[in-house]
């Protein structure tokens, strides 16, 4: 005969007797029952092992994923560190660039003077490096406690040790010093602007100014000697000499004495053949007996330009020049110009 184990009518007999009293407390079991309960056992404990591991693939999975965020932002942080240093290049340039055109067009001399003294007064300052991490580059503009390129180098080059560098605070920060980077592109825009305008004031005063000595008459006309000068003669005649003669070969070439327009380029009766150029000054110069003219009325010379060639036309005794220096019409010695 074959007994079946988890037959209801097997039981199992529990008794339970307290201390101290009469009654006896009995369970009965069947093996069925204690059979079924195994198995629900087994299963719950089933069921949670694999939730167990459930968990723990998927907390793996979150720590995956956060170490390929924090990888991330370390690259996302070591390309801003790139950044920063390239603004500080952009800096270092701007800076220079600035340093050479304040020397070149000599313009912000005054800015300068007025920035160096409220930075000095602010060296004396003590600053902690807390509050310096805090507000690095709120200063650098609206403050005149400090100039433009100290904060901003000031930031660049503080201590960072003194506190955590995160993705937040660095992003601010680098936020922050691209606006103030703008910023300096706008005012170095500004400052290339009044300095090619003093540049331009500066050639056009020397333009100017080169101008006026071309237009005073101080160059000799020709080379040689004078044989009569200005004022009261009596030889070859008698009177008044307006002018200079200066005696040199013939053919020897005459030059204009300072730069202007030809007014006449022609006979003069005894003054040959005579240029008078107009300087524009209110000097005008007379050059006579002339063998060849090499210019025309109208025409611009420069000063030391070649306009004729020495000869004895006119009323002349031998070849040489006869040049006169008029201001404002009246003849005046031509040897102080010389």
């Amino acid at each position: 005969m074959k007994i079946n184990f988890l037959s209801p009518h097997k039981r199992l007999l529990i008794k339970i007797i307290p201390h101290h009293t009469e009654s006896i407390y009995k369970l009965e079991i069947s093996h069925l029952h204690l059979a079924i309960g195994a198995a629900c056992t087994l299963l719950l404990s089933a069921a949670l092992m694999m939730s167990h591991v459930g968990a723990v693939r998927a907390a793996e999975a979150k720590v995956q994923t956060l170490q390929r965020v924090d990888a991330q932002q370390r690259r996302q942080l070591a390309d801003m560190s790139r950044q920063t240093q390239s603004m500080w290049k952009r800096l270092k340039l701007l800076q220079q660039n600035e340093k050479e055109i304040r020397s070149l067009s000599g313009i912000g001399a005054k800015k300068a003077a007025v920035h160096s003294a409220p930075a000095k007064a602010a060296s004396t300052t003590a600053v902690s490096p807390a509050s310096a991490r805090s507000r690095p580059v709120a200063m650098v503009r609206g403050n005149a406690s400090q100039p433009i390129w100290d904060a901003i180098a000031a930031w660049v080059t503080q201590d960072r040790a003194g506190g955590p560098v995160t993705f937040a605070s660095e992003s601010e920060q680098l936020v922050q010093l691209n606006a103030q980077l703008n910023q300096v592109w706008v005012d170095e825009a500004l400052l290339r602007a009044d300095a090619q305008a003093a540049a331009d004031a500066r050639v056009a005063a020397s333009v100017a100014h080169q101008r006026y000595l071309d237009g005073i008459p101080s160059l000799w006309p020709t080379d040689g000697y004078v044989s009569s000068g200005f004022g009261y003669r009596t030889y070859p005649d008698v009177g008044f000499h307006p002018g200079l003669d200066i005696v040199n070969d013939y053919g020897a070439p005459v030059y204009a004495t300072a730069s202007g327009t030809v007014q006449e380029a022609g006979w003069d009766g005894g003054y040959g053949y005579k240029i008078t150029i107009d300087h524009g000054n209110g000097f005008v110069t007379w050059y006579g007996h002339n063998s060849r003219l090499l210019v025309s009325a109208g025409q611009t010379v420069r000063k030391g330009q070649e306009i004729a060639e020495i000869g004895a036309t006119g009323f002349a005794t031998g070849p040489h020049c006869h040049y006169e220096i008029l201001q404002w019409g009246t003849p005046i010695d031509p040897t102080p110009y010389l």
